[in-house]
């Protein structure tokens, strides 16, 4: 018993180091305001919020109700949070989250919930907070209410650019990729200083993370078979 007094300060300790190391990588390396402009050029809708900051009163930028901004300082946000967005699409988490992405895409994860469910294998609860992060650098008026309209940003083998990405089959596949995978470094640790061996935790890790994969693969194809 005095062997697990320590597990939660621990657990704790692990859950704010990651989403400390989380905040840094979603947000380096750093983009200088000339590589901005040539995004923000190219793209459609940055183009036309920096056109709308420049003369606001011949805005063609809307919100979520509809409804044309004209706002100056409504318009600066928008272009700020393009800014913070585009940095975080281009971090060093996204080029991971990117990198995986063969691995998770049959569940319907984006390289957004592939960052966040990589960083719940230390501590779930950094899946909430990773989400957060990301939220609030595309909406930082509203990063709740920006969740439940992201969308996914390129074609994948499940979805279209431009799809719901918080869907139910995709909603369905991370509650039950939850279930089944091991995600607390601190269990991990603690398995590791009682076997006396890292063989242990690994085998768990390997083996609920295919189990996870597995039920979460099958989860996702029935809903989405009935959508």
């Amino acid at each position: 018993m005095g062997r697990l007094q320590g597990l939660p300060e621990e657990a704790g300790t692990i859950i704010t180091l990651t989403t400390v190391i989380l905040w840094v990588l979603l947000n380096v390396p750093m983009r200088s305001d000339a590589q901005f402009e040539a995004f923000c050029s190219s793209d459609k809708q940055c183009a036309a919020i920096s056109a709308a900051v420049e003369n606001p009163a011949s805005s063609t930028v809307k919100g979520d109700d509809g409804q044309v901004i004209t706002d100056a300082e409504e318009l600066g946000k928008l272009l700020e949070a393009q800014k913070t967005s585009y940095t975080m699409d281009n971090s060093w988490a996204a080029k991971g989250g990117k990198v995986v992405q063969p691995v998770f895409e049959p569940l319907g994860f984006d390289w957004r919930i592939n960052v966040a469910t990589l960083s719940s294998l230390a501590a779930r609860e950094t899946f909430v907070a990773t989400l957060g992060q990301i939220a609030a650098a595309e909406d930082p008026e509203d990063p709740g209410a920006h969740l439940a309209t992201m969308t996914y940003q390129e074609d994948t083998l499940t979805n279209k650019a431009g799809d719901q990405l918080f869907n139910p089959a995709t909603v369905i596949a991370i509650l039950v990729f939850f279930v089944y995978a091991l995600q607390c470094m601190a269990t991990a640790g603690a398995m590791r200083r009682e076997t006396g061996t890292w063989k242990w935790p690994i085998i768990a890790y390997t083996y609920m993370f295919v189990t996870a994969w597995v039920m979460a693969a099958i989860s996702r194809a029935l809903v989405a078979a009935f959508m």
